[in-house]
């Protein structure tokens, strides 16, 4: 294939999943077909800064980072892989929101200075410390999402805007079949306690699901398999905040019945436990708060 472009692949920290979702697409082949590969370090310990250093300033076309910033060091290699690449894709949650991991940033206490000193800081989206052209979402991305990315980058004359996220605009919900009852929201229920109904929205039983604020393109797979959206691609288009706003609209759902003192919103709110896991489980890092700022309750 003619113009091939220079593709470099780098997990800085993570679990591995976003480099195996790569390695399992269907559409690996045909990105190959499409590149060169510049290097792939499916963990920091594979590249050293020395070997970065070597590479030529803007020799990379499309540079896929993968996990989350996670202190000093951490930022000096993104520094610098920004430097060798033309574009950079922030590859799967960690490296877009900061992830499961960003939610160490609101560990109380001790256990909190702990981490940061060990680390050099705290956990950090990859658009916190360098310019992102790229976003492809999930933990780890699914593969519709993958097979556009490649398509778009790879395949297609033209290349994206920057900016561009591999993903929808709208909500999961925008690909959810079930039924909608409109019913108010008189208490949280929990998957433990009774299975939901297959059938009906989540939140109109009662359970919560991040689908109204978080991206789609994913087909719904987590709604097919009867459970709830955790949130992994992030909040949609124009959303700040994908935690304040899934409690906002839980707020919402609410029924007031004369009771304009919010009591009880209150009550129902409080009844979610691991309220921060829940509604900022991959969004932590990368939301309006970004850390704990003290030991309170």
């Amino acid at each position: 294939m003619p113009n091939k472009k220079r593709l470099a692949f780098y997990a800085g920290s993570g679990c591995g999943g976003c480099s195996q979702s790569l390695m399992l697409s269907p559409s690996l082949a045909t990105m190959l077909d499409g590149a060169d590969i510049a290097f792939w370090a499916t963990r920091s310990g594979d590249l050293t800064e020395d070997e970065i250093s070597q590479l030529d300033d803007k020799g990379i076309d499309v540079l896929m980072f993968a996990g989350p910033v996670d202190g000093e060091a951490s930022i000096a290699t993104a520094k610098l892989l920004r430097r060798k690449a033309k574009r950079v894709v922030a590859y799967g949650a960690c490296a877009h929101l900061g992830g499961l991991c960003g939610l160490t940033n609101v560990i109380p206490g001790a256990k909190l200075r702990e981490l940061a000193e060990r680390n050099g800081g705290f956990i950090k989206p990859l658009s916190a410390v360098i310019e992102v052209d790229y976003v492809l979402p999930g933990c780890p991305p699914p593969q519709g999402m993958v097979e556009r990315m490649v398509k778009e980058l790879f395949l297609a004359d033209d290349v994206p805007d920057v900016g561009t996220v591999f993903a929808s605009s709208k909500g999961v919900c925008a690909q959810c079949d079930r039924k909608h009852l409109n019913n108010p929201l008189e208490e949280i229920r929990r998957f433990h306690a009774a299975p939901p109904d297959p059938d009906i929205c989540l939140l109109d039983q009662g359970y919560i699901c991040l689908g109204p604020v978080t991206r789609g393109g994913c087909g719904a797979v987590c709604l097919e398999a009867n459970r709830p959206c955790t949130g992994c691609a992030g909040p949609t288009a124009g959303v700040l905040d994908q935690g304040g706003a899934i409690l906002q609209s839980l707020a919402s759902l609410v029924p007031l019945s004369g009771d304009i003192s919010g009591e009880k919103e209150h009550r129902v709110l409080d009844s979610i436990q691991d309220i921060v896991g829940t509604a900022y489980k991959y969004s932590a890092a990368a939301s309006l708060l970004k850390r704990r700022v003290n030991d309170g309750e």
